[in-house]
């Protein structure tokens, strides 16, 4: 398992369900884990891809629910019921709040189409791999 930095305060369970009851949406179980944990957060290490170096995903970090850069940001070119939930070195993730993928992750860059990435936040974090030892 990748070790992710602490950037942000740490949310209570009251303040993600403060968050869900704004927002008006339900967040997965294991992302919720996950928020509760590191509130958002990157990567200790450059080299975290989801995929091989040559066509995967370099992971940034994940945005947070409160106190740092917000999952509510204005997201007008996602498709309704899909949330930005963190940054890739060139583009962004989105996971999908909708009954049809609940809780898939996709990749997005600008205003290109959703890119299918992960079925879960869970099997997302589980494919992250660390290349620091290729690159360093």
């Amino acid at each position: 398992m990748i070790n992710f930095e602490i950037e942000n305060k740490l949310i209570t369970p009251q303040e993600l369900n403060e968050f869900e009851i704004e927002m008006e949406l339900s967040l997965p179980q294991d992302y919720k884990e996950y928020m509760l944990k590191y509130n958002g957060g990157f990567p200790l290490s450059y080299y975290i891809y989801f995929g091989e170096p040559d066509d995967g995903i370099l992971l940034s970090g994940f945005k947070s629910i409160k106190y740092g850069t917000s999952l509510v940001e204005k997201q007008d070119y996602l498709p309704k019921n899909y949330l930005s939930i963190g940054h890739i070195e060139t583009g962004y993730l989105a996971m999908s709040l909708d009954e049809k993928d609940y809780g898939n992750i996709f990749v997005y860059y600008s205003e290109a189409d959703l890119e299918f990435s992960a079925s879960s936040f869970t099997e997302f974090l589980d494919g992250l791999v660390d290349y620091t030892n290729i690159f360093e």
